[in-house]
């Protein structure tokens, strides 16, 4: 889908804040080369309240992609009061870190005195200000039964300063700024119903966009995780090196391979967004988180089309990942809040009815989890087409259960079914 929008979809209102509202954030993300010695660095900063707990929180996190480390991280949930934000235009301050400004030009400060860290960046947007599923429901996407507004920018020229380790460098790159505010709740997903009317309605034109766009048709292999539930996405930002941007966003539905029912919009220049949500995704690598029995994706495959336009793309880890885990404090079915950073490479390949790119770039994977009592547990179905024959090839995997369950049926060219079951434990455990 083409952005019919030509000007700024934003109003001040929408780049400001929108308190008292239950959740609020603002995500800046930055990939960046040091002049000096040409290393190639990620800093993510959100800046975020909730009227849940209620607090406000602030994270940080630097990667030396170069050297494909974590520099250092911090996650802090304070006090409300100390996170101080104002209506109808970006103006954030906690402590002494900032961000500022409407646009296209915004000012960051961030600063960490433990680690001997100062930024100064400036943001200059390369593109106009996107909701997602614009041209659908207006940015508002559903999570168990209430919604969120989510906008985003996803090429921005920077530049500025990175003091670290009593050196001082000149940076610049590329950035990213989200900004997503909603009435809903991790910790008791169905809790609120005030707004179902509305989320329902969101879903239907959700998924009447999604069906529109899709051929009815048997995949190769669809396959299905526990920790694969509507309250975990899979999300990717990058720039290419021919200057196209991407964000991609998938709801997952407990799937982990299959139809995607989630969103890939390429800007190819300042105006135009590529929204495509006919798109079928899995995952070559996968990282375990043994505390509570899951798996997040570290190598994504996504192929997607839109009309004649058609990318195939790979998204893979480029560092050592680290895993932000936040326990729920209840002890419901559901145990934490769990988000993987992710700073990577992407690969692939554009091609429409008259050209064919070759695409290369960075990216920052950032997939999101909420593990629950269950663990993890795998049902994959390969199905058999012609001419190989008609049948099924079915791959249960289940750590909760500690079984492992595989079944073969063949329709055609004749009738067979094989079967076979293992007892597995915590030494075999695998995706």
């Amino acid at each position: 889908m083409k952005n019919s929008k030509k000007e700024n979809p934003w109003t001040p209102e929408d780049e400001g804040s929108h308190y008292p509202i239950m959740r609020e954030w603002w995500t800046f993300e930055t990939i960046f080369k040091t002049l000096d010695d040409k290393k190639k660095w990620n800093l993510m900063v959100i800046m975020a309240y909730n009227l849940e707990t209620p607090a406000c929180f602030y994270q940080i996190a630097l990667f030396d992609v170069s050297s494909k480390k974590c520099v250092f991280r911090k996650d802090i949930d304070d006090d409300l009061k100390n996170f101080k934000h104002k209506k109808n235009k970006l103006d954030l301050k906690y402590k002494n870190n900032t961000a500022k400004g409407k646009y296209p030009n915004y000012v960051l400060h961030f600063e960490d005195e433990e680690h001997k860290f100062k930024t100064d960046i400036k943001y200059k947007a390369e593109t106009l200000p996107h909701w997602i599923s614009q041209n659908i429901t207006n940015g508002e996407i559903p999570i168990g039964l209430n919604f969120y507004k989510y906008g985003y920018i996803p090429n921005n020229k920077i530049k500025g300063t990175m003091e670290i380790d009593n050196k001082k460098y000149s940076i610049n790159g590329k950035g990213y700024l989200e900004h997503i505010w909603g009435e809903w709740s991790y910790q008791s997903p169905f809790k609120k119903a005030s707004d179902i009317k509305k989320t329902l309605n969101t879903y239907i034109n959700l998924g009447k966009w999604w069906i529109s766009q899709h051929k009815l048709k048997i995949p190769n292999k669809i396959a299905f995780t526990t920790e694969n539930n509507i309250f975990g996405y899979d999300w990717v930002w990058g720039v290419f090196d021919n200057n196209w941007s991407l964000f991609y966003g998938n709801i997952l539905f407990w799937l982990c391979a299959g139809p995607a029912f989630g969103y890939l919009s390429i800007t190819p220049d300042s105006k135009t967004y590529w929204d495509f949500s006919d798109i079928d995704f899995s995952y070559n690598e996968c990282i375990y988180v043994k505390d509570y029995d899951i798996y997040f994706p570290s190598d994504i495959n996504i192929k997607a089309r839109l009309n004649d336009k058609e990318i195939d793309l790979r998204f893979y880890l480029d560092t050592n990942s680290y895993e932000y885990i936040d326990p729920f404090k209840n002890d419901g079915f559901y145990k934490a809040f769990i988000l993987s950073e992710m700073p990577g490479k992407m690969i692939g390949m554009y091609k429409d009815g008259k050209q064919k790119i070759k695409l290369e770039g960075d990216c920052k994977m950032m997939p999101l989890r909420q593990p629950s009592s269950l663990g993890h547990n795998k049902l994959e179905i390969n199905f058999i087409k012609p001419p190989k024959g008609v049948g099924i090839d079915v791959d249960f995997n289940s750590h909760y259960l500690k079984k492992r369950i595989k079944t073969k049926i063949k329709f055609a060219p004749k009738l067979s079914f094989k079967f076979k079951s293992n007892r597995i434990d915590k030494k075999n455990f695998e995706f």
